[in-house]
């Protein structure tokens, strides 16, 4: 029986193909199988998280919600119409009169050469006009007259309810009040005067309530 010729022998320079032929085959899709599961692991944690954290679009609000809102306007409104029914609806304002100005010594200076002091001309229409609520109301329209004094050299002023007031001075205490409350702090150093002392008026008409 013959036998099978023995393999070549490789020459000692030279390897031999079959000894690396298992391993150097292997390496490439350990590697690929590596990649591959660390790309999937970073889709599997990105998803949800861009699920998670993604913005949502704001909820559209139903027509039940709408009415509902307009409803509630609708009775605000109505109620401040009601609260405001029966106050004036408006102040009238007189041009200001200086009754007065004068400085220390003697005579006397004509009103209509005195100057106008517009600092507190402004601030005390502006008080009168956003009190319309503290005044008497009346089946005809009243009117109240206020009078300022003011005195730069002791640095203090005084309003109070002059004698040509159609109501009585109890019924003016309140807008008397709510009036010296919205009058501005006066910087003396500041204001422009040419006398010391002054004494000015202003007539304030309100129209009569409807509701009486």
């Amino acid at each position: 029986m013959n036998s099978r010729p023995p393999f070549p022998s490789s020459p000692p320079s030279q390897p031999s193909p079959y000894r690396y032929l298992g391993r150097g085959g292997s390496e490439r899709p350990v590697r690929l199988q590596i990649i591959i599961a660390l790309v999937a692991g970073l889709i599997v944690v990105a998803v949800p998280l861009y699920l998670w954290r993604r913005p949502r679009p704001a909820p559209i609000p139903s027509a039940d919600a709408a009415t509902a809102d307009a409803g509630a306007y609708a009775l605000d409104a109505g109620a401040l119409a009601d609260a405001d029914a029966g106050l004036p609806e408006g102040v009238t304002l007189s041009p200001f009169t200086t009754i007065r100005c004068e400085n220390p010594g003697p005579g006397r200076t004509p009103p209509d050469r005195c100057d106008h002091v517009t600092f507190f001309e402004d601030g005390l229409s502006r008080a009168i006009r956003d009190n319309v609520q503290c005044a008497p109301t009346g089946k005809s329209s009243i009117t109240v007259s206020f009078v300022l004094d003011m005195d730069f050299r002791r640095k203090r002023t005084n309003l109070y309810i002059g004698k040509s007031t159609t109501v009585s001075r109890a019924r003016t205490k309140e807008l008397l009040r709510c009036v010296k409350r919205a009058m501005p702090t006066p910087d003396w150093g500041t204001i422009p005067h040419q006398y010391v002392k002054y004494k000015i008026n202003v007539m304030a008409t309100y129209p009569a309530s409807e509701s009486l």
